[in-house]
């Protein structure tokens, strides 16, 4: 659950803040040096943030992550919404054969209002 007063996706920041903020250090944030990481598009559609990105960690192949966040009312319906984030990944060398059902997977995403 997040703070009452985050009502929208936006009080987090706009999606460039997030991926600043969250998607695009995470070698940082894990504490793992050596970490690069490319923002290959973000926008801020339907109900959530999407990323397209890639990381590539020493000693390990170039990853490409798809990620959405988005923010849904609360189980109870009481005050409150919680943060609702979805990631799929696979090794960049896969990623074109994937990429088609990358797409059709974050293209169904949509939470379900009550």
């Amino acid at each position: 659950p997040v703070r009452d007063d985050f009502t929208s996706l936006g009080s987090f920041g706009t999606v460039d803040q997030v991926a600043q903020m969250t998607i695009l250090p995470k070698g940082e944030i894990a504490g793992i040096e050596g970490t690069e990481s490319d923002m290959l598009k973000s926008e801020s559609k339907k109900t959530g943030y999407f990323f397209d990105y890639t990381i590539k960690t020493q000693g390990q192949p170039k990853r490409h992550f798809r990620t959405i966040f988005s923010l849904v009312p609360g189980a109870t319906g009481g005050a409150g919404s919680v943060l609702v984030t979805v990631t799929a990944q696979t090794s960049e060398t896969k990623y074109s054969a994937l990429k088609s059902m990358f797409d059709e997977i974050i293209g169904s995403y949509e939470f379900l209002k009550k």
